[in-house]
């Protein structure tokens, strides 16, 4: 969640809420914090989505590219993020045809992923960036990454979507759907090699890399991960033994102007923060604690928590309810801001107001609404609390189907009413960690140079990097 950053997005805190089963109560909850949806011209018709043409590729990915940083956010690391864009022009030079223009960015979260956008946005995350070990390895994402938005990747599986029965078995389709991710994951990794040889980088390093996938699977589950039937991905091992023979095949020369690739790429690295950063509050297990907006709030014990660049919240296990905190609405009193966004969550989504009172968050005054009801399948039940704070009006949701509401509240107000200043304990309790280059000593295993370098990781964790 960042510092001082207000929105007027229609989605709350879409990375959260997807998680949830009940996306009409999301919906409800989650309009536009104006008030009043915009005039619409008679004649105004809908937006195509459909990919049709590179031009289409361009102005969708643009649009999921604001989302992205709304979303999730991005990392502006004024040594990494032009190191990042540098290797990807650099890739583009080996590109035998450019049809878009291609950004390099750094998502600002620590599970290792690398995407694509129509048009030409390319990311991988932080994350990632600290389980890459040289220039190569990360040219051979990027290299990868940019295959899929030159091939249109995009547009191909959403035309085979378009093509297939509507009378077959949804089994069947998504299979079929599957199966053609597959082949063009394995059409990127063979043209991206290509791309990073011509290049001048190691092509080999795409298998390095995709067996330190599989080895962090083996960490965190114990065993490599089985690919499924409908898995998009082929698994890390099977692309591993793929890439590494497919490029002892590929003649390429190393463009000595790199340099030492490892050496440069820790020297980049060296620094990187591991975890949450407290620019964007930290969980201190259910605590989340934000040293810039000078605040505390405790989610549910046992609950699923998540940050991301908008909002901070928690989900059950089985995503059967929710609470969250957004500041994404307009200052002002916040009785007059709740009435407003009720009734334009009435008026679109049919969820109508059943109570609302005054209540307080510690010393400060709000106001919470009980909303209920909406269009969907099924009764969605909310309880919002609207208050003033950091310049604008915030609101701490509770979601929840209206059949399992009442087992989830008294747990949901408990933790709203925690929401409140740092305390100096809490304050204390936030840890910056940063990842460090240490360079062993003869006869050092991994244990050792752990308990020397004052490594916070267990010596697998440590070993995995």
């Amino acid at each position: 969640m960042r510092a001082g950053t207000t929105t007027s997005s229609g989605l709350p805190f879409a990375r959260l809420a997807t998680l949830a089963t009940f996306a009409s109560l999301v919906l409800a909850v989650g309009c536009a914090s104006s008030g009043r949806a915009p005039a619409k011209k008679a004649d105004a018709r809908p937006r195509r989505t459909v990919l049709l043409t590179s031009a289409d590729d361009v102005r969708v990915g643009a649009e999921a590219a604001e989302q992205v940083a709304t979303e999730i956010g991005l990392l502006e690391d004024p040594s990494l993020a032009p190191y990042v864009e540098g290797i990807g022009k650099k890739l583009l030079r080996a590109l035998p045809r450019r049809e878009f223009a291609y950004r390099f960015s750094i998502v600002d979260e620590m599970e290792p992923n690398a995407f694509a956008l129509p048009g030409g946005h390319i990311y991988v995350s932080r994350g990632l960036l600290a389980l890459v070990n040289d220039e190569d390895e990360l040219a051979c994402v990027l290299g990868h990454e940019i295959v899929h938005v030159a091939m249109r990747h995009a547009a191909q599986q959403q035309a085979v979507s378009r093509q297939q029965n509507p009378l077959s078995l949804p089994i069947s389709r998504q299979s079929t759907l599957a199966a053609y991710g597959r082949d063009m994951e394995r059409e990127a990794d063979a043209i991206g090699q290509r791309i990073c040889a011509a290049a001048g980088y190691d092509p080999a390093a795409m298998a390095r890399f995709m067996r330190r996938l599989d080895q962090r699977d083996r960490l965190l589950i114990g065993h490599p991960r089985t690919a499924t039937f409908l898995d998009t991905h082929p698994g890390s091992g099977e692309r591993a033994a793929i890439d590494s023979m497919r490029a002892s095949e590929l003649r390429w020369t190393r463009d000595e102007s790199l340099g030492d690739v490892r050496r440069r790429y820790l020297d980049r690295v060296d620094g990187l923060v591991i975890g949450d950063r407290p620019e964007t509050g930290v969980f201190v297990d259910e605590l989340f604690l934000h040293p810039g907006l000078d605040f505390q709030i405790a989610f549910p014990k046992g609950w699923l928590v998540q940050n991301s660049a908008r909002a901070v919240g928690a989900t059950t296990p089985r995503r059967e309810a929710a609470i969250f905190l957004i500041g994404d609405l307009p200052p002002g009193d916040p009785v007059e801001v709740a009435d407003a966004f009720a009734a334009k969550a009435q008026a679109e989504h049919g969820v109508r107001v059943v109570r609302k009172q005054k209540v307080r968050l510690g010393e400060r005054e709000a106001v919470r609404y009980r909303l209920e009801g909406g269009r969907g399948p099924y009764g969605i039940a909310a309880e919002v609390t609207f208050f003033s704070f950091a310049g604008g009006t915030w609101r701490l949701v509770g979601l929840a189907p209206e059949a399992v509401a009442d087992r989830y509240f008294g747990t949901i107000l408990t933790s709203m009413r925690s929401f409140g200043p740092l305390t100096d304990a809490s304050r204390a309790a936030i840890e910056l960690r940063r990842l460090r280059v240490v360079a062993t000593r003869p006869g050092e295993d991994v244990g050792a140079l752990g308990l020397r370098s004052e490594c916070t990781l267990d010596p697998a964790g440590t070993a995995l990097l």
